[in-house]
This record gives C-alpha cells, sequence and structure tokens, in this order.
C-alpha cells in the first residue's frame, strides 16, 4: 500500500472511530458514514493496532471508551476539525463567487460609507445581497466569532484572534469637541474642569474604555453629564452645549453631515490616536477585503477632504492611511 494511501486510511479510520464513538454503535456509525458494518469494524481494528491500546470497552452495552479512547477522541476531533477547515478555505480561496456579502460597519461611519460599500459590492459582485450592520467594535467581535458577518470595518484589530486577516484603513488622531458658542482658551484639558462637563461613552464602549484611560494617565476627571453609546449622540449633545467631547474624525464626520454645530481644536496634553481596520476570516474572500480597503480609504480621504477639513484642517492634516499589512 502506497504511503499516501495509508494516511488516507487513517484519516478515515479516525472519521469512523469518532462516529462510533458519538453513536456508541458501529452499526449506526457505519450507516451514518455510507460504509458497511465490516469496513467500519476493520478501521477501528487497524486504529487500535496502529496505537497500541483498545480504544472502546466492548464487554458494556453499549460499548464505552477506554481511557485512552477519551484521550484519542479529543485529538482526533481536533485534527479533522482543522483537516475541515482547510479543505473549506483551499475551496473557498480557489473559487469565491459570495451570493451574500455581510459587513458590519462602525455606526458612526454608517452614513459616510454605505452608499461607497454598496457601489462598490454591486461592481465587484453584482449577483450577491449586501447585508451592512452597524455597531460597535465589540459588537463586530461577536458577530465575527459567530459568523453572521464576513468583513467588518472596525476600530479593534482583534490581535487575540488567530485566523483573521487585517488591514488598516487609517490612523487619526483624537480631538477635543467643544460647544460652538464656547470662547474660552484651552491650553491643557484641565483647564476645562469646573467649566464644562465631559460628555462620556458608556465604561464598556471601546471609545470609552479608551479616553477613560487618557484620563487616568493624565490624572484628570471631570463629572459626568450625559452618558452615551453612539458617537452621534455624543456630537448632539455637544452641540446642544451638555458639555465637551475627546472624539476622532471617524466619530464626528457623520455630525458634520448632519450639520450639528461644533468646535473642534487640537487635544491638549499627550497625542492620542486611533487606527481603523479591516477585519476578515483568513483566506475566505479572495482578494475582496484588500479591494474593499482600498475603496473605502478613497472614500474617507474624500469625505474628510470635503467636510472635515473646512472645519479642522489640522485633524484632516493629522490622518495617516499607511497600510499596516496582515
Amino acid at each position: 500500500m502506497a504511503k499516501g494511501d495509508t494516511k488516507l486510511n487513517l484519516f478515515r479510520a479516525m472519521e469512523v472511530f469518532v462516529a462510533v464513538a458519538e453513536t456508541r454503535q458501529v452499526t449506526k456509525a457505519a450507516a451514518i458514514l455510507g460504509i458497511t458494518q465490516s469496513a467500519a469494524s476493520q478501521h477501528l481494528k487497524s486504529l487500535e493496532q496502529e496505537i497500541g491500546a483498545p480504544l472502546f470497552d466492548r464487554s458494556s452495552r453499549p460499548i464505552s471508551l477506554t481511557r485512552t479512547g477519551v484521550e484519542f477522541h479529543n485529538r482526533a476531533e481536533q485534527i479533522l476539525g482543522d483537516i475541515d477547515a482547510l479543505r473549506t478555505d483551499i475551496r473557498q480561496a480557489r473559487s469565491f463567487q459570495p451570493t451574500i456579502l455581510r459587513t458590519g460597519l462602525l455606526a458612526s461611519l454608517a452614513t459616510t460609507l454605505t452608499q461607497p460599500l454598496l457601489s462598490m459590492i454591486s461592481r465587484m459582485l453584482p449577483d450577491a445581497k449586501p447585508v451592512i450592520r452597524a455597531g460597535l467594535a465589540s459588537d463586530h467581535l461577536a458577530l465575527l466569532e459567530a459568523r453572521q458577518i464576513d468583513l467588518a470595518v472596525t476600530s479593534d484589530p482583534y490581535y487575540d484572534l488567530d485566523r483573521l486577516e487585517r488591514r488598516a484603513l487609517l490612523t487619526e488622531p483624537f480631538c477635543l469637541v467643544l460647544p460652538p458658542d464656547f470662547n474660552e482658551p484651552v491650553e491643557r484639558l484641565d483647564d476645562l474642569t469646573g467649566v464644562l462637563p465631559l460628555v462620556r461613552f458608556i465604561p464598556g464602549s471601546p471609545v470609552g474604555r479608551r479616553t477613560d484611560q487618557h484620563l487616568q494617565r493624565l490624572k484628570l476627571s471631570f463629572p459626568r453629564s450625559v452618558e452615551v453609546d453612539r458617537s452621534s449622540l455624543a456630537v448632539a449633545a455637544v452641540a446642544s452645549g451638555h458639555g465637551f467631547a475627546i472624539l476622532s474624525p471617524s466619530l464626528l464626520i457623520d455630525g458634520i453631515t448632519e450639520g450639528l454645530p461644533m468646535q473642534i481644536r487640537p487635544l491638549p496634553g499627550p497625542t492620542l490616536t486611533r487606527t481603523l481596520t479591516v477585519v476578515s476570516r483568513e483566506r475566505e474572500l479572495g482578494d475582496l477585503p484588500e479591494q474593499i480597503t482600498a475603496g473605502l480609504t478613497s472614500a474617507l480621504q474624500q469625505a474628510f477632504a470635503e467636510r472635515l477639513e473646512p472645519l479642522a484642517a489640522f485633524a484632516a492634516d493629522a490622518i495617516r492611511y499607511d497600510d499596516i499589512g496582515q
């Protein structure tokens, strides 16, 4: 028997073993796999000879796993799962023609990016149905893990997760956002202490964590006036004079588009930035993520040039579009 055939038989024997371990019946496992009972029994016999120990206690009814069988079952499931994932990846990488493309967008960019995203999808995948979901970076993580979205335009690269591709859209500075009629100079953030409260994101939100950590490093504390979970709410609160906020251009752009009045100034003290990233599962979408990243980068450059630069040229000039790679 050729070496390749031996490996193929070993994989088949592992499939038979896992099926018998789960059904506890050789006959039922053979029927599920579409083979004869004698063939299934021979696979198990060959596998036990290869392992050098019995994998099943055949004296019990139904049969049960031995201690060696329990350990082997855990490893066999992992190996077979990896093989299935690899086969799927190779198949999809060779011929990717999705009928549905599910994208997660940061809620703060939904108005700005939805139209260019739909235009790109209709051009690249004319037969695909686009599904777009807006939310926070934490929403995107759960949706990616549950395979409910294929790609996310998000503020968290999820470096703690394996098997993801990452492409940077931009790196942007956080700015000081003040009510339109606020006329006092602000050379330090603590100049606002007792003058304006902070419009704050809820503690569990990604932006809320970033700004809270920044303020803690500066040993600053501001009273809470309004707590929000969306940047549009923060901009609306500032525009109506309920406090100041610390926001980045991508968090401001939809509010600017809607014409909400505000002042945008450089953030005093240490620089605070964030990177927006296109995240997708590894080798599932072919070159689509790269094309979408390029298209959305162009759309954001245009939006910032037209809408942000007239209000805050310093912020538009500070945005960087260098790709961080995968």
